[in-house]
């Protein structure tokens, strides 16, 4: 099976520097020209299914997709960002300065045990994810599908190809509307591409130095 991953365009909370996790964040005015966008270059791409995430940024990009594919749109909820519980819709900047050894906690944890208060730990995440790819192959085994998920997803995918444990969740780049795609082979799994967002380049200068990597 081969995987194409996007990520969902920008939200406001991106642009503010906030947790997102699974509240529901719309698009921005950014985020929706950004979704066009990557429509735009998918456009006539035919999918054996598009796959999306039930959280309303990814369902608007997914459907814009959808749109300029002539396709329709599958949502499952394991395809949701991680949950961050009480720190959603806070700054990362606030919890940082009011609760930093916690944040501290999470992101130097070697195990991905450690949970955001009153939410999912990258553990919890990273299995629920691979359980959505598990029923993904057996559906499309020879299949080319297009799931349309979030920056946390992004990662247990790439952690998962490479073999890696969740401490290193924070070295990707997953720019909002990224493009990463994965081959499933028997023996092993191929990385054909990541974090391109080569659509974005006819948005404006100062559109570009919008963009941010918070979940």
């Amino acid at each position: 099976m081969r995987l194409l991953v996007a990520r969902h365009g920008a939200t406001q909370h991106n642009l503010d520097g906030r947790f997102t996790g699974q509240f529901d964040a719309p698009l921005s005015a950014l985020g929706k020209r950004q979704a066009e966008a990557l429509a735009a270059r998918l456009a006539g791409q035919r999918f054996d299914a598009i796959v999306s995430s039930d959280l309303l940024r990814a369902r608007q990009t997914a459907g814009c997709i959808a749109a300029r594919c002539g396709q329709e749109v599958t949502l499952d909820p394991d395809l949701r960002e991680v949950s961050m519980g009480a720190w959603e819709g806070r700054s990362v900047a606030e919890i940082r300065r009011e609760e930093g050894a916690l944040l501290a906690e999470i992101e130097t944890d070697t195990t991905g045990e450690i949970s955001y208060p009153q939410g999912e730990s990258a553990a919890q995440l990273r299995a629920r994810v691979l359980g959505a790819l598990s029923r993904c192959q057996a559906r499309h085994p020879q299949g080319y599908v297009l799931w349309v998920t979030h920056g946390g997803v992004i990662s247990a995918l790439l952690l998962h190809a490479l073999g890696l444990s969740n401490e290193r969740r924070w070295q990707f780049a997953r720019g909002n509307t990224s493009l990463f795609e994965f081959e499933y082979l028997p023996a092993m799994v191929k990385i054909l591409r990541a974090n391109d967002t080569s659509h974005l380049e006819l948005l404006s200068a100062a559109e570009d130095g919008e963009r941010s990597q918070v979940i």
